[in-house]
């Protein structure tokens, strides 16, 4: 598994508490009157992930400025210092809510609210190792708190520690089965032990508990995707797309899944919204994958480039792998190089431009497949690269260094 920073991907939820999957876990206990601060916080904070999410903001703000006219008259009052931490911290104003902790753990450092949001804000910060002691002491103080022990094994993760990653996420689910978040983490855990079934059920609790959970969905997806399930996975991946619209990763996807199911006119529809995004600097690669598929018992990896550039410039790259293998055993591409445009139109200035398909082995062997005088289709192209592998397309011309 490749280890994710995963305190930035998944600081909304942690900041919403226990609620954030279930939106009850956390509410203020039923005994505490509806106008306490407590009650006021959690409600605001409950309220950060829904419609309500600017009415629960302003709230916030409100309740920001009246507990710091109470500190202002009573500053040793640990227990408004810490929940003024945590309003701060709700707001986003990281720096004031972590002065905030630090004074109220000065005046009582037996608080556990303040020793989480230390923590939280250290791990956030790239600083998991400074944070773990903090995390540590909040789940100590109270035990039952489910989102202190979500915290504690995001840090564990963050830190390559997996075991205790695991156990704390156990305690967490424990707590609170449905926590989506920890879903997640679980999920993560379990593809690091190469059990992909464990992983997708996680996933898909996860997908279940919260469905505006988009990396649950994504994760989801990708699992179903390489099972083969197509069907499924474009379900998972048009969730994805659909909370964020703007992911071209997720479009990607899109793309590709729909290529797998012979849905043409909906894999256009995507890979244009694609090209959108890169037109409008949302894409940080000059390329996409574009298709995934198997054919003669390898595997097949398309790379479609955004634009024609160089004099070697390349629109598909068909990187084809033999099974278990992460190197490709070859790579077929449709190509526009500069010095065969230069002597095509030497002859003809006005000539289109041509493009030609190669296949570059081992060795540097390169074997020339076809010469066009436009720019084939993308299912042309595939259908030619599906004949280069069962053996029927026959270069028409190649060159081998040792020969």
């Amino acid at each position: 598994m490749k280890r994710l920073r995963l305190l930035g991907v998944l600081g909304t939820g942690l900041l919403l508490g226990t609620g954030c999957a279930t939106r009850h876990a956390s509410t203020a206990p039923a005994s505490a009157p509806a106008d306490t601060d407590e009650a006021r916080l959690e409600r605001a904070a409950l309220g950060l992930r829904g419609p309500e999410r600017e009415a629960s903001l302003a709230d916030l703000e409100k309740l920001s400025r009246q507990l710091e006219a109470r500190v202002g008259k009573s500053p040793q009052d640990a227990r408004l210092h810490a929940l003024l931490a945590r309003v701060e911290f709700l707001l986003h104003r990281g720096d004031w809510g972590l002065e905030e902790a630090e004074r109220a753990l000065a005046l009582a450092p037996e608080l556990a609210e303040p020793h989480y949001i230390k923590a939280f804000l250290r791990g956030g910060g790239d600083q998991p190792e400074a944070a773990l002691a903090d995390a540590l002491r909040a789940t100590e103080l109270e035990p039952q708190r489910s989102r202190y022990w979500h915290l504690l094994g995001t840090l564990y993760l963050q830190l390559d520690r997996p075991a205790e990653a695991r156990t704390a996420i156990d305690r967490t689910l424990a707590l609170e089965p449905r926590n989506a978040q920890a879903l997640f983490l679980l999920g993560l855990l379990h593809m690091d032990q190469g059990k992909p079934q464990e992983a997708l059920e996680a996933y898909e609790k996860a997908r279940e508990a919260e469905p505006g959970f988009t990396l649950a969905h994504y994760n989801a997806g990708q699992l179903r995707q390489l099972r083969g399930e197509s069907a499924l996975a474009l379900e998972c991946f048009q969730k994805a797309a659909d909370l964020e619209p703007q992911d071209w990763k997720t479009r990607a996807k899109l793309v590709q899944l729909h290529q797998a199911l012979g849905n043409k006119k909906q894999r256009d529809t995507e890979r244009e919204a694609v090209l959108l995004l890169h037109q409008a600097g949302k894409v940080d690669k000059d390329y996409f994958i574009r298709d995934q598929f198997q054919e003669s018992g390898r595997n097949v990896m398309v790379v479609e480039n955004f634009e024609l550039v160089g004099d070697w410039a390349k629109r598909y790259e068909f990187q084809v792998y033999e099974p278990d293998k992460e190197q490709p055993a070859f790579v077929v591409s449709l190509g526009s190089y500069a010095f065969a445009n230069a002597f095509v139109r030497e002859k003809n200035p006005s000539a289109p431009r041509v493009f030609h398909l190669d296949g570059y082995y081992p060795g540097n062997v390169h074997k020339t497949f076809g010469f066009f005088e436009s720019e084939p289709s993308y299912d042309e192209t595939r259908e030619m690269l599906v004949s280069i592998l069962r053996g029927e397309l026959k270069p028409q011309s190649s060159t081998n260094p040792r020969q």
